[in-house]
């Protein structure tokens, strides 16, 4: 149990970190595009990760199978003889 605690703090000192150098790299790159006229990202690192991690938890609808049984056995067949 020990092991798992402390893989989740270092996981998420980890992300921290990740969120710190990003923020650093948006702040120079926003100095930058303002000193040269030029455009910067209007979302930060974790607006990007989270709306992904969100995302990635919406259950996702499964397509119609249109094919009928004996045309999937058949593509099923023909891949397996490649």
């Amino acid at each position: 149990m020990g092991y798992l605690v402390s893989k989740v703090h270092l996981l998420a000192r980890e992300e921290q970190y990740r969120a710190y150098i990003a923020t650093c790299a948006q702040l120079i790159a926003e100095s930058t595009a303002k000193f040269a006229g030029g455009k910067t990202l209007k979302q930060s690192y974790m607006d990007i990760i989270q709306r992904q991690s969100k995302q990635a938890m919406q259950p996702q609808k499964a397509k119609k199978e249109e094919r009928s049984p004996e045309q999937i056995a058949a593509d099923i067949l023909n891949a397996l003889h490649k």
